[in-house]
Protein backbone atom coordinates (compact mmCIF):
# COMPACT_ATOMS: atom_id res chain seq x y z
CA UNK A 1 0.00 0.00 0.00
CA UNK A 2 1.31 3.42 -0.87
CA UNK A 3 2.58 5.38 2.08
CA UNK A 4 0.91 8.75 1.87
CA UNK A 5 0.32 11.64 4.13
CA UNK A 6 -1.04 15.15 3.88
CA UNK A 7 0.53 18.30 5.22
CA UNK A 8 -0.97 21.75 5.30
CA UNK A 9 0.93 24.86 4.25
CA UNK A 10 2.75 26.49 7.09
CA UNK A 11 0.73 29.54 8.08
CA UNK A 12 2.78 32.23 9.68
CA UNK A 13 2.35 35.97 9.95
CA UNK A 14 4.92 37.20 7.40
CA UNK A 15 5.76 40.17 9.63
CA UNK A 16 6.66 37.81 12.47
CA UNK A 17 8.57 35.43 10.19
CA UNK A 18 10.81 38.11 8.70
CA UNK A 19 10.75 40.61 11.54
CA UNK A 20 10.07 43.56 9.22
CA UNK A 21 7.89 46.61 9.64
CA UNK A 22 4.28 46.39 8.44
CA UNK A 23 4.96 48.53 5.36
CA UNK A 24 7.68 46.18 4.17
CA UNK A 25 7.15 43.35 1.74
CA UNK A 26 9.04 41.68 -1.10
CA UNK A 27 7.94 44.35 -3.60
CA UNK A 28 9.37 47.08 -1.35
CA UNK A 29 12.60 45.13 -1.08
CA UNK A 30 12.76 44.78 -4.88
CA UNK A 31 12.57 48.56 -5.14
CA UNK A 32 15.39 48.87 -2.61
CA UNK A 33 17.61 46.43 -4.53
CA UNK A 34 16.86 48.17 -7.85
CA UNK A 35 18.50 51.30 -6.40
CA UNK A 36 21.43 49.55 -4.73
CA UNK A 37 22.40 47.58 -7.84
CA UNK A 38 23.25 50.84 -9.61
CA UNK A 39 26.46 50.79 -7.55
CA UNK A 40 27.68 47.62 -9.29
CA UNK A 41 30.40 47.99 -11.89
CA UNK A 42 28.50 45.58 -14.14
CA UNK A 43 25.36 47.76 -13.94
CA UNK A 44 27.33 50.77 -15.11
CA UNK A 45 28.74 48.81 -18.06
CA UNK A 46 25.85 46.56 -19.10
CA UNK A 47 22.89 48.79 -18.29
CA UNK A 48 23.95 52.42 -18.04
CA UNK A 49 26.57 52.45 -20.77
CA UNK A 50 24.45 50.33 -23.12
CA UNK A 51 21.33 52.44 -22.48
CA UNK A 52 19.27 49.49 -21.18
CA UNK A 53 17.57 51.14 -18.21
CA UNK A 54 14.15 50.64 -19.80
CA UNK A 55 14.84 46.94 -20.43
CA UNK A 56 15.80 46.49 -16.78
CA UNK A 57 12.69 48.40 -15.68
CA UNK A 58 10.52 46.02 -17.72
CA UNK A 59 12.34 43.06 -16.19
CA UNK A 60 11.60 44.46 -12.73
CA UNK A 61 7.89 44.70 -13.60
CA UNK A 62 7.97 41.05 -14.68
CA UNK A 63 9.52 40.04 -11.35
CA UNK A 64 6.85 42.07 -9.53
CA UNK A 65 4.09 40.16 -11.32
CA UNK A 66 5.72 36.85 -10.39
CA UNK A 67 6.00 37.89 -6.75
CA UNK A 68 2.36 38.98 -6.63
CA UNK A 69 1.19 35.67 -8.14
CA UNK A 70 3.25 33.53 -5.76
CA UNK A 71 1.39 32.66 -2.56
CA UNK A 72 4.73 31.64 -1.02
CA UNK A 73 6.63 34.70 -2.22
CA UNK A 74 7.68 35.68 1.32
CA UNK A 75 9.58 32.40 1.62
CA UNK A 76 11.23 32.86 -1.78
CA UNK A 77 11.72 36.64 -1.68
CA UNK A 78 15.52 36.70 -1.67
CA UNK A 79 15.41 34.33 -4.65
CA UNK A 80 13.25 36.77 -6.59
CA UNK A 81 15.74 39.54 -5.82
CA UNK A 82 18.56 37.33 -7.10
CA UNK A 83 16.49 36.65 -10.21
CA UNK A 84 16.08 40.38 -10.73
CA UNK A 85 19.84 40.94 -10.46
CA UNK A 86 20.48 38.08 -12.92
CA UNK A 87 19.40 40.45 -15.71
CA UNK A 88 23.00 41.65 -15.40
CA UNK A 89 25.56 39.01 -16.34
CA UNK A 90 27.69 39.19 -13.21
CA UNK A 91 27.68 36.38 -10.65
CA UNK A 92 29.81 38.44 -8.31
CA UNK A 93 26.64 40.43 -7.61
CA UNK A 94 25.35 38.64 -4.52
CA UNK A 95 22.14 39.07 -2.51
CA UNK A 96 21.69 36.79 0.47
CA UNK A 97 20.37 36.40 3.99
CA UNK A 98 23.05 37.04 6.65
CA UNK A 99 23.96 33.87 8.52
CA UNK A 100 22.53 35.13 11.81
CA UNK A 101 19.15 35.71 10.16
CA UNK A 102 18.76 32.42 8.30
CA UNK A 103 15.21 31.07 8.61
CA UNK A 104 14.36 28.18 10.90
CA UNK A 105 10.91 27.51 9.43
CA UNK A 106 10.08 26.64 5.83
CA UNK A 107 6.95 26.13 3.73
CA UNK A 108 5.27 22.74 3.71
CA UNK A 109 3.84 21.01 0.67
CA UNK A 110 0.04 21.18 0.93
CA UNK A 111 -1.04 18.00 -0.85
CA UNK A 112 -0.74 14.26 -0.35
CA UNK A 113 2.76 12.94 -1.01
CA UNK A 114 3.00 9.54 -2.71
CA UNK A 115 6.51 8.36 -3.47
CA UNK A 116 5.27 5.41 -5.52
CA UNK A 117 3.75 7.50 -8.33
CA UNK A 118 5.83 7.36 -11.51
CA UNK A 119 5.84 10.42 -13.77
CA UNK A 120 7.62 9.99 -17.10
CA UNK A 121 8.69 13.60 -17.59
CA UNK A 122 12.44 13.09 -17.09
CA UNK A 123 12.41 15.38 -14.06
CA UNK A 124 10.10 13.97 -11.39
CA UNK A 125 11.38 11.34 -8.97
CA UNK A 126 13.50 10.84 -5.89
CA UNK A 127 16.80 12.74 -5.67
CA UNK A 128 19.67 12.60 -3.20
CA UNK A 129 22.29 15.02 -1.93
CA UNK A 130 24.51 13.23 0.53
CA UNK A 131 22.40 12.30 3.56
CA UNK A 132 19.37 14.18 2.23
CA UNK A 133 16.52 12.89 0.11
CA UNK A 134 13.76 14.73 -1.72
CA UNK A 135 10.83 13.93 -3.97
CA UNK A 136 10.62 16.16 -7.03
CA UNK A 137 6.90 16.25 -7.80
CA UNK A 138 5.26 17.77 -10.84
CA UNK A 139 2.58 20.32 -9.94
CA UNK A 140 1.73 21.41 -13.49
CA UNK A 141 3.40 21.73 -16.88
CA UNK A 142 5.70 24.51 -15.66
CA UNK A 143 6.21 23.86 -11.93
CA UNK A 144 7.85 21.13 -9.85
CA UNK A 145 8.34 21.06 -6.09
CA UNK A 146 11.30 19.45 -4.34
CA UNK A 147 9.86 18.04 -1.11
CA UNK A 148 11.98 16.80 1.78
CA UNK A 149 11.66 13.09 2.53
CA UNK A 150 14.71 12.79 4.76
CA UNK A 151 17.31 15.14 6.24
CA UNK A 152 19.81 14.96 9.08
CA UNK A 153 19.37 18.69 9.74
CA UNK A 154 16.96 19.42 12.57
CA UNK A 155 15.29 22.39 10.86
CA UNK A 156 14.23 20.32 7.83
CA UNK A 157 11.10 18.21 8.32
CA UNK A 158 9.53 15.66 6.05
CA UNK A 159 7.18 17.61 3.77
CA UNK A 160 9.18 20.86 3.76
CA UNK A 161 9.64 22.44 0.33
CA UNK A 162 13.34 22.48 -0.50
CA UNK A 163 13.25 23.29 -4.22
CA UNK A 164 11.01 25.14 -6.61
CA UNK A 165 11.67 24.33 -10.27
CA UNK A 166 10.06 26.42 -12.99
CA UNK A 167 10.03 25.76 -16.71
CA UNK A 168 10.61 29.10 -18.41
CA UNK A 169 9.24 30.51 -21.66
CA UNK A 170 12.30 29.34 -23.62
CA UNK A 171 11.87 25.76 -22.30
CA UNK A 172 14.82 26.07 -19.94
CA UNK A 173 14.58 25.58 -16.19
CA UNK A 174 15.18 27.87 -13.25
CA UNK A 175 15.40 26.75 -9.64
CA UNK A 176 14.97 28.30 -6.22
CA UNK A 177 16.98 26.05 -3.91
CA UNK A 178 17.22 26.13 -0.15
CA UNK A 179 20.60 24.93 1.03
CA UNK A 180 20.67 22.79 4.15
CA UNK A 181 21.59 25.80 6.32
CA UNK A 182 18.51 27.70 5.10
CA UNK A 183 20.21 29.95 2.57
CA UNK A 184 18.11 30.39 -0.59
CA UNK A 185 19.81 30.50 -4.01
CA UNK A 186 18.32 31.19 -7.42
CA UNK A 187 19.77 29.74 -10.62
CA UNK A 188 18.61 30.29 -14.17
CA UNK A 189 19.15 28.18 -17.29
CA UNK A 190 19.54 24.97 -15.31
CA UNK A 191 20.00 21.71 -17.19
CA UNK A 192 18.13 18.66 -15.83
CA UNK A 193 19.33 15.51 -17.61
CA UNK A 194 20.41 11.95 -16.86
CA UNK A 195 18.97 12.02 -13.36
CA UNK A 196 20.91 15.12 -12.31
CA UNK A 197 19.88 18.68 -11.59
CA UNK A 198 23.05 20.26 -12.90
CA UNK A 199 24.56 23.07 -10.91
CA UNK A 200 23.49 21.26 -7.71
CA UNK A 201 24.31 18.08 -5.82
CA UNK A 202 20.83 16.62 -6.39
CA UNK A 203 20.88 13.41 -8.42
CA UNK A 204 18.83 10.23 -8.67
CA UNK A 205 21.77 7.81 -8.54
CA UNK A 206 23.04 9.04 -5.15
CA UNK A 207 26.53 9.18 -6.67
CA UNK A 208 28.95 12.12 -6.50
CA UNK A 209 31.80 11.46 -8.91
CA UNK A 210 31.51 15.11 -9.97
CA UNK A 211 32.35 16.23 -6.45
CA UNK A 212 35.72 16.51 -4.71
CA UNK A 213 36.29 17.64 -1.14
CA UNK A 214 40.05 18.00 -0.75
CA UNK A 215 41.12 17.43 2.85
CA UNK A 216 44.19 19.63 2.38
CA UNK A 217 44.66 22.91 0.54
CA UNK A 218 47.23 21.33 -1.78
CA UNK A 219 47.62 17.69 -2.76
CA UNK A 220 50.20 15.83 -4.82
CA UNK A 221 50.25 12.12 -5.56
CA UNK A 222 51.50 9.69 -8.14
CA UNK A 223 48.50 7.80 -9.48
CA UNK A 224 50.39 5.29 -11.62
CA UNK A 225 53.62 5.16 -13.66
CA UNK A 226 52.23 7.58 -16.26
CA UNK A 227 50.05 9.95 -14.21
CA UNK A 228 50.82 12.69 -11.69
CA UNK A 229 48.02 14.40 -9.79
CA UNK A 230 47.84 17.89 -8.26
CA UNK A 231 44.74 19.00 -6.35
CA UNK A 232 44.19 22.65 -5.45
CA UNK A 233 41.41 23.27 -2.94
CA UNK A 234 41.51 27.05 -2.81
CA UNK A 235 43.17 30.13 -4.31
CA UNK A 236 42.55 32.33 -1.27
CA UNK A 237 44.48 35.56 -1.63
CA UNK A 238 45.89 35.86 1.90
CA UNK A 239 49.66 36.31 2.19
CA UNK A 240 49.92 33.19 4.38
CA UNK A 241 48.09 31.08 1.77
CA UNK A 242 50.29 32.37 -1.05
CA UNK A 243 53.39 31.47 0.98
CA UNK A 244 51.92 28.03 1.64
CA UNK A 245 51.35 27.61 -2.11
CA UNK A 246 54.90 28.68 -2.93
CA UNK A 247 56.30 26.14 -0.46
CA UNK A 248 54.10 23.41 -1.96
CA UNK A 249 55.18 24.18 -5.52
CA UNK A 250 58.87 24.36 -4.56
CA UNK A 251 58.48 20.79 -3.28
CA UNK A 252 56.33 19.14 -5.94
CA UNK A 253 57.11 20.86 -9.24
CA UNK A 254 60.41 18.98 -9.70
CA UNK A 255 58.46 15.72 -9.24
CA UNK A 256 56.21 16.31 -12.24
CA UNK A 257 58.09 14.07 -14.67
CA UNK A 258 55.35 11.74 -15.92
CA UNK A 259 53.80 12.11 -19.38
CA UNK A 260 50.32 12.86 -17.99
CA UNK A 261 49.38 15.47 -15.40
CA UNK A 262 45.99 15.92 -13.74
CA UNK A 263 45.21 19.28 -12.14
CA UNK A 264 42.04 19.04 -10.06
CA UNK A 265 40.16 22.34 -9.59
CA UNK A 266 36.85 20.85 -8.51
CA UNK A 267 35.09 22.84 -5.76
CA UNK A 268 37.77 25.55 -5.98
CA UNK A 269 35.85 28.79 -5.42
CA UNK A 270 38.72 31.05 -6.45
CA UNK A 271 40.66 33.83 -4.77
CA UNK A 272 43.75 35.09 -6.61
CA UNK A 273 45.25 33.64 -9.79
CA UNK A 274 48.61 34.89 -8.47
CA UNK A 275 48.69 31.84 -6.20
CA UNK A 276 48.75 29.46 -9.19
CA UNK A 277 51.30 31.36 -11.30
CA UNK A 278 54.29 29.21 -10.25
CA UNK A 279 52.37 26.10 -11.33
CA UNK A 280 51.30 27.56 -14.69
CA UNK A 281 54.80 28.84 -15.48
CA UNK A 282 56.51 25.57 -14.53
CA UNK A 283 54.12 23.44 -16.57
CA UNK A 284 54.65 25.57 -19.67
CA UNK A 285 58.38 24.97 -19.40
CA UNK A 286 58.05 21.26 -18.60
CA UNK A 287 58.58 19.35 -21.84
CA UNK A 288 58.27 15.93 -20.21
CA UNK A 289 54.52 16.36 -19.85
CA UNK A 290 52.60 15.33 -22.96
CA UNK A 291 49.02 15.85 -21.76
CA UNK A 292 47.51 18.08 -19.06
CA UNK A 293 44.02 17.22 -17.82
CA UNK A 294 42.31 20.02 -15.87
CA UNK A 295 39.23 18.84 -13.95
CA UNK A 296 36.46 21.38 -13.28
CA UNK A 297 32.93 21.17 -11.91
CA UNK A 298 29.97 23.41 -11.14
CA UNK A 299 31.70 24.77 -8.04
CA UNK A 300 34.88 25.83 -9.87
CA UNK A 301 34.61 29.61 -9.85
CA UNK A 302 36.25 33.01 -10.26
CA UNK A 303 40.07 32.86 -10.09
CA UNK A 304 39.94 29.06 -10.43
CA UNK A 305 38.18 29.54 -13.77
CA UNK A 306 40.80 32.10 -14.78
CA UNK A 307 43.51 29.60 -13.84
CA UNK A 308 41.87 26.95 -16.03
CA UNK A 309 41.82 29.44 -18.91
CA UNK A 310 45.52 30.19 -18.40
CA UNK A 311 46.28 26.48 -18.51
CA UNK A 312 44.14 26.15 -21.65
CA UNK A 313 46.57 28.43 -23.48
CA UNK A 314 48.89 25.42 -23.51
CA UNK A 315 47.91 23.17 -26.44
CA UNK A 316 48.54 20.08 -24.32
CA UNK A 317 45.69 21.00 -21.96
CA UNK A 318 42.35 19.18 -22.07
CA UNK A 319 39.54 20.59 -19.92
CA UNK A 320 37.38 17.79 -18.51
CA UNK A 321 34.34 17.49 -16.25
CA UNK A 322 31.34 19.79 -16.44
CA UNK A 323 30.61 23.50 -16.88
CA UNK A 324 32.15 25.77 -14.28
CA UNK A 325 30.18 28.33 -12.31
CA UNK A 326 30.62 31.23 -14.75
CA UNK A 327 31.96 33.89 -12.38
CA UNK A 328 34.87 35.47 -14.22
CA UNK A 329 33.97 38.73 -15.96
CA UNK A 330 33.81 40.93 -12.84
CA UNK A 331 35.26 41.00 -9.37
CA UNK A 332 35.58 42.87 -6.11
CA UNK A 333 39.08 44.29 -6.47
CA UNK A 334 40.17 45.18 -2.96
CA UNK A 335 36.58 45.26 -1.75
CA UNK A 336 33.00 44.97 -2.96
CA UNK A 337 30.19 47.46 -2.70
CA UNK A 338 28.33 46.20 0.35
CA UNK A 339 25.05 47.27 1.91
CA UNK A 340 22.03 45.99 3.83
CA UNK A 341 18.54 46.21 2.40
CA UNK A 342 16.08 48.44 4.20
CA UNK A 343 13.22 46.01 4.83
CA UNK A 344 14.46 42.50 5.59
CA UNK A 345 18.12 43.25 6.23
CA UNK A 346 19.40 41.16 3.30
CA UNK A 347 23.09 41.55 2.53
CA UNK A 348 24.15 42.77 -0.90
CA UNK A 349 27.68 42.53 -2.27
CA UNK A 350 28.23 43.95 -5.76
CA UNK A 351 31.19 43.97 -8.14
CA UNK A 352 33.56 46.93 -8.31
CA UNK A 353 35.88 45.87 -11.13
CA UNK A 354 35.64 44.34 -14.60
CA UNK A 355 38.15 41.79 -15.79
CA UNK A 356 39.13 41.22 -19.42
CA UNK A 357 36.15 42.05 -21.66
CA UNK A 358 36.42 38.64 -23.36
CA UNK A 359 35.59 36.99 -20.03
CA UNK A 360 31.97 38.07 -20.46
CA UNK A 361 31.55 35.12 -22.85
CA UNK A 362 31.92 32.81 -19.84
CA UNK A 363 29.80 34.72 -17.32
CA UNK A 364 26.85 32.64 -16.05
CA UNK A 365 27.54 30.00 -18.74
CA UNK A 366 30.87 28.88 -17.34
CA UNK A 367 33.80 27.23 -19.08
CA UNK A 368 32.63 24.30 -21.19
CA UNK A 369 34.84 21.20 -20.92
CA UNK A 370 36.51 19.73 -23.98
CA UNK A 371 35.34 16.35 -22.71
CA UNK A 372 32.20 16.18 -20.59
CA UNK A 373 32.24 13.47 -17.92
CA UNK A 374 29.24 11.52 -16.62
CA UNK A 375 28.30 10.62 -13.07
CA UNK A 376 28.70 6.87 -13.59
CA UNK A 377 32.32 6.36 -12.49
CA UNK A 378 35.35 8.07 -10.98
CA UNK A 379 36.47 11.09 -12.98
CA UNK A 380 40.09 10.05 -12.50
CA UNK A 381 39.25 6.66 -14.03
CA UNK A 382 37.52 8.44 -16.91
CA UNK A 383 40.67 10.47 -17.54
CA UNK A 384 42.85 7.37 -17.60
CA UNK A 385 40.47 5.73 -20.08
CA UNK A 386 40.54 8.88 -22.16
CA UNK A 387 44.34 8.76 -22.30
CA UNK A 388 44.48 5.11 -23.44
Amino acid sequence: MAKTFAILFLTLNPNLFFGQEKNCDCINELENVSQLIKKAKSYKIQVKREDREEDLAQWKEKIKREINRDTLSMFFCVGYLQKYSSFIYDKHNQIYVPSKQLPKAFPFYSKTIDTTVQTADGISGIYFAGSEKILVKKENDSLWWGIILKSNAAQWKRGNIRLKINKTANNNFEIFEYYQNGQLVYQKDVNITNGRIHGTFWNKQNEYFFNKNHKNDFVYKSINPTFDYVGIKTLRRTSSMIKKAEKFYDTILPKLTKENLIIDLRNNGGGAIKQAKPLVKSIRENKKIRAIYVIVNFKTASAAESTALELKKDKRTILVGENTRGMVAYGYGNHSFSATTACFGYQVSFSTERQNKKMLNYENVGLKPDVRFNNQSSWLDQIILLAD
